[in-house]
């Protein structure tokens, strides 16, 4: 693929990093979302299957050349990926078995701190389909089960 493919890529996927690291901040003040069980442990298991299914697609890449700073960050990438789909599986897993909201929260706080790590190297990855939708639809899942963890905003 030619290099102007490539930048085009990063060009697209920076928003995008920062948009996840944005929905990873700490919000200022506000409620959580009531908790209901049943949705949480939904949303959980979808996020689980959603990084097992962005892991796998970040596997069968070809690596970038050796050496270079977009390979190291591709290996740190899939390293937090690693990380991300354990700590969902053991999310979901402790929802399932009826654990609330602050027995889960720490499972929770983790794994957004992966998020963040890997999505710190999202701009020097040249990421391309389906990956990178598989990135949207994680961040999306996120976005929604973010509240039944973390105060929102008061706008």
């Amino acid at each position: 693929m030619p290099r102007t493919h490539a930048r085009a890529r990063t060009c697209i996927l920076a928003p995008l990093a920062v948009a996840i690291l944005a929905l990873t901040a700490t919000p200022s003040s506000a409620e959580l979302t009531p908790w209901d069980q049943e949705k949480v442990t939904a949303l959980a298991g979808d996020l689980h299957k959603k990084t097992q299914e962005l892991r796998a697609s970040v596997r069968r890449e070809v690596p970038p050349t050796t050496g270079s700073p977009s390979n190291r960050a591709h290996f740190r990438f899939r390293d937090e990926l690693q990380a991300i789909e354990a700590t969902a599986r053991r999310l979901h897993n402790a929802l399932a078995a009826g654990e609330g909201q602050a027995e889960t929260l720490p499972t929770y706080r983790r794994m957004i701190r992966s998020v963040r790590a890997a999505a710190e190297e999202i701009p020097r990855l040249n990421v391309v389909e389906p990956t990178a939708s598989l990135i949207d639809a994680v961040a999306e899942v996120l976005r929604t089960l973010r509240p039944y963890y973390e105060e929102q905003p008061i706008i």
